[in-house]
C-alpha cells in the first residue's frame, strides 16, 4: 500500500519506502535523544532543582537501565500483543513523562519520571527493529537495518547541539517539552500510518517462555556473535562519548561552543561506514564484512594509542584515528544487526530486545573500564577501543562461520 492510498475499513495508511524508513529510524533514536540532548543542561537543573552534581547525573544512569531492562520485556510482548498497540502505548507514555519532567520541581521526581520515560524510548527502539524485520527480507532487510542503525548512530553527533541551543534559548525545560513535542508527533504517525505488522497468534511465546529464550539465544552462535560484535563496537563508541569533553576541553582547550560541533563532524565516519555496509554485505558473503569493520576498528584504535604513547596525540591525530574507529563501526553495527536478527523471523521482537540490551550493555561496560583503567585518558580510550575490537575480532573468527 502506498503512502498516498486511502486508508480501507478505518485502518491506517502505510508508510512505504524511504518515509517509512526515516520514522523507523526517530523511533529507534528516542532514547538517544532522551540521553544526549539534555546533557548541556545539567548545571541550571541542578541549580533550579537545588540538586547535587550526583542526583543530576542519578537521572542519565536511571534512564540507561530502565532503557537497557526495560527492553527485555517490550520485545517479547510486542511479540505476544503485536506491534502497533505497544508502540502506541509506548510514545504516549514518552510523551507524558516528557511533560512530566518539563514541569518537575523536585529531583527526586524527576529520576523517578526518568525511569518510566526510558521504558517508553525503549518500545520505540525495539519496535522499529522488529517492524524492519516483519516487512523486508533478503537484501532489502540488509538496507533498511543499516540505514536505521547508523542514523541513529548519527544521532548523538547532533542531538547534544540541537540540546544545547534550546538550552540557551529557552532552559532545560525546553528540551523536555521538545521531546513531548517529538512524542506526540510519533503517536499520532503511528495512528494514522503504521497498521499492525505482526500477526500476533496463539503460538507466540509468552513472556516466561521468552526470559528463557533469551538463554536460548545467547547460547546460539548464531545470536551470540554478531550481538557480542554490537557489545564491542558500542564500548568504544560510549567510550569516546564520555571521555570527549575531558579530551577535548581541558586537555586541548577546545571552547565549549566549538566542542559541541565536534560531534557533528565525527559523526560523518559512522554514516560513511553505515552507507558502505550494505555493499560490503553484497560483495561478501557470511561474516567477513563485519571482519573487515572490525580490523578498521582495531586499525584506528592502535593508531590512536600508537600516537598518545609517542606523545604525538595532537587534535589532527586523534581526531583522525577517531574517525577510523568510526568508520568500522558503522560497518559492524548494522551488519551485525541483520545478521543477528535473519535467523529468528519468528522472534523479531525478543531479538530486537536483546540486541538493544546488548548495545547498553556493551555501551556501560566500555564507560566502566574507561574510568578504572589506570592509564592516561588519551591511552585509555584507545585501549577500550581496541580491547572491545580484539574481542569481536576473536568471537568472528573462532566461532563466526560455524555460526
Amino acid at each position: 500500500m502506498s503512502v498516498e492510498a486511502a486508508a480501507i475499513d478505518g485502518k491506517p495508511v502505510r508508510l512505504t519506502g524511504k518515509p517509512l524508513i526515516f520514522f523507523l529510524t526517530l523511533l529507534a533514536a528516542l532514547g538517544m535523544l532522551a540521553t544526549n540532548m539534555y546533557l548541556a543542561s545539567f548545571p541550571s537543573i541542578g541549580r533550579d532543582l537545588a540538586a547535587s552534581p550526583a542526583q543530576v547525573k542519578l537521572t542519565l544512569t536511571v534512564f540507561l537501565l530502565g532503557f537497557a531492562f526495560g527492553q527485555l520485556v517490550i520485545g517479547p510482548l510486542s511479540d505476544m500483543l503485536g506491534r502497533r498497540p505497544l508502540l502506541l502505548a509506548g510514545l504516549i507514555v514518552y510523551a507524558i513523562t516528557s511533560v512530566l519532567c518539563a514541569i518537575a520541581t523536585h529531583i527526586d521526581w524527576m529520576i523517578g519520571i526518568r525511569i518510566v520515560q526510558a521504558v517508553g524510548a525503549c518500545t520505540g527502539s525495539v519496535i522499529a527493529r522488529a517492524v524492519a524485520r516483519d516487512l523486508f527480507q533478503g537484501d532489502a532487510l540488509t538496507r533498511s537495518l543499516a540505514m536505521i542503525t547508523t542514523l541513529v548512530a548519527v544521532a548523538p553527533g547532533f542531538s547534544p547541539l540541537l540540546g544545547g541551543i534550546i538550552e540557551t534559548l529557552v532552559g532545560w525545560r525546553g528540551t523536555f517539552a521538545f521531546l513531548a513535542l517529538v512524542g506526540a508527533f510519533a503517536a499520532a504517525v503511528v495512528w494514522l500510518r503504521i497498521p499492525e505488522t505482526h500477526d500476533a497468534r496463539d503460538s507466540a511465546p509468552k513472556l516466561g517462555e521468552a526470559f528463557a529464550s533469551y538463554f536460548e539465544l545467547l547460547g546460539t552462535r548464531a545470536f551470540l556473535v554478531p550481538g557480542l560484535s554490537i557489545a564491542c563496537a558500542m564500548a568504544g563508541l560510549f567510550a569516546f562519548f564520555a571521555s570527549a569533553p575531558i579530551i577535548f576541553i581541558e586537555h586541548f582547550g577546545v571552547a565549549p561552543i566549538v566542542f559541541g560541533t565536534i560531534p557533528c563532524f565525527t559523526v560523518f565516519a559512522v554514516f560513511a561506514g553505515g552507507f558502505s555496509a550494505p555493499r560490503l554485505a553484497k560483495r561478501w558473503s557470511g561474516m567477513k564484512p563485519i571482519l573487515f569493520g572490525l580490523t578498521i576498528m582495531l586499525i584506528g584504535a592502535s593508531a590512536m594509542f600508537t600516537a598518545a604513547y609517542l606523545n604525538y596525540a595532537g587534535m589532527p591525530q586523534v581526531l583522525a584515528t577517531l574517525m577510523i574507529f568510526l568508520f568500522g563501526m558503522g560497518i559492524v553495527s548494522p551488519l551485525s544487526t541483520v545478521v543477528a536478527m535473519r535467523p529468528f523471523p519468528e522472534k523479531a521482537g525478543a531479538v530486537s530486545a536483546l540486541i538493544g540490551f546488548c548495545q547498553m550493555a556493551g555501551g556501560a561496560l566500555g564507560t566502566i573500564l574507561l574510568s578504572l583503567l589506570p592509564f592516561p585518558l588519551l591511552q585509555a580510550l584507545p585501549t577500550v577501543m581496541a580491547g572491545g575490537a580484539i574481542i569481536g575480532l576473536g568471537a568472528v573468527l573462532l566461532f563466526g562461520k560455524r555460526s
